[in-house]
């Protein structure tokens, strides 16, 4: 008898483990969505596989840099085909499992055969969109979608050999081979991948036989990154009179802008930075998480210093992910437990990060 409350116990804690399971599988198993945007232009969205004549890879040369690029857009009217929120060759080779997020299914508010929309006077402002290691372009359409919706251009590249696993349209797969590569060499080809989007945008609209011919305004041009691609922004911005203003989401700095600084307005959009509940609880892992937020943060306060327009928002509630779409694909209960997601909420943590973006476009990039 005395037994049984103990194995009661355990029942009860396997019961509640299996439950957990299933919820997390049917979680897992139902498309997310993704927050509508909420400008009064229809979005469209193309894919373009660049190659840069003018450079080579400086990863795999003697080849030119290749990248798969894409492109949301105000467009005229709604087209006849949903833009799909990842190619189905891409996504097969993904190879996600348990515990990934789930990109098949996932509905966009995007259109793949849409035509663009005429601009007003003079053509539409281009915001350039980095994406973090290992983070795939698309995996920021909440925030393009919305600066589509809102009168931008968004351009949005996958960094060949040096980020995601690449699947080009034709079905060619480009996997990462710089995991040890030092960050300040790849910070470098990183904003120059940012130069080589500009230079193709610039080809596009200066094409006749292009639907964005004479469309772009390339005198007004934002860029913006999260994570990596936040450091390649705020390195693009500090190096090439192109960028007029910039933003980097929760990116730690690398390469020559901690000590030059941004002389244009620039926004660092920053998580809370505290350490993930499982470091927490082991007081060694906790002050090494703590030694390099401590560091980063010396990085942004030090190339703010330098930088006469700059602004350094930390975000209540936010952390690492919640910048990009994981902060929905990840649903509960497998979003309360991930190290990388803060409370603020999926879909409420993207609305005020696509806030706080638009508004400091609108000022400094539209203006």
């Amino acid at each position: 008898m005395g037994l049984l409350p103990k194995t009661v116990s355990s029942f009860v804690v396997v019961a509640l483990f299996t439950l957990l399971m299933l919820w997390a599988g049917l979680a897992l198993s139902i498309p997310a969505s993704l927050p509508a945007p909420t400008g009064q232009h229809v979005v469209g969205r193309a894919e373009f596989d660049w190659i840069d004549d003018s450079r080579l890879d400086p990863i795999v040369g003697p080849a030119n840099r290749e990248l798969d690029s894409f492109v949301w857009y105000p467009a005229k009217r709604p087209g006849t085909r949903p833009a799909s929120y990842l190619r189905d060759n891409w996504l097969r080779v993904s190879n996600l499992g348990f515990g990934s997020p789930v990109y098949k299914g996932v509905q966009t508010h995007s259109w793949e055969d849409a035509e663009v929309a005429a601009p007003g006077r003079t053509g539409w402002p281009v915001v350039i969109l980095s994406s973090g290691i290992g983070g795939l372009p698309i995996e920021y359409t909440s925030f393009s979608e919305e600066l589509a919706s809102q009168g931008y251009v968004v351009a949005a590249a996958a960094n060949t050999w040096a980020g995601p696993t690449v699947v080009f349209p034709d079905g060619r797969i480009a996997r990462s081979r710089d995991q040890h590569e030092d960050p300040n060499s790849r910070v470098r080809v990183w904003a120059d991948d940012i130069g080589t989007v500009l230079n193709q945008l610039a080809k596009l609209n200066a094409d006749p036989r292009s639907q964005f011919f004479q469309k772009l305004d390339l005198k007004r041009v934002g860029v913006a990154g999260h994570s990596f691609g936040g450091a390649a922004s705020a390195e693009f911005c500090s190096q090439d009179s192109r960028c007029i203003a910039g933003v980097d989401m929760d990116g730690g700095l690398y390469g020559s802008v901690i000590d030059a600084g941004i002389k244009k307005p620039f926004l660092f959009l920053l998580s809370e930075g505290t350490p993930p509940y499982w470091m927490r609880i082991r007081p060694d892992l906790r002050r090494n998480a703590e030694k390099i937020h401590n560091e980063a943060m010396a990085g942004w306060q030090n190339a703010c210093s330098r930088s006469p327009q700059c602004r350094i928002d930390v975000m209540p509630g936010f952390l690492h992910m919640n910048f990009s779409d994981l902060a929905v694909l990840f649903r509960p209960p497998l979003a309360w437990a991930h190290p990388a997601l803060g409370p603020v909420g999926g879909v409420k943590g993207l609305e005020i990060a696509r806030h706080k973006l638009l508004d400091f476009l609108n000022r400094w990039v539209r203006a």
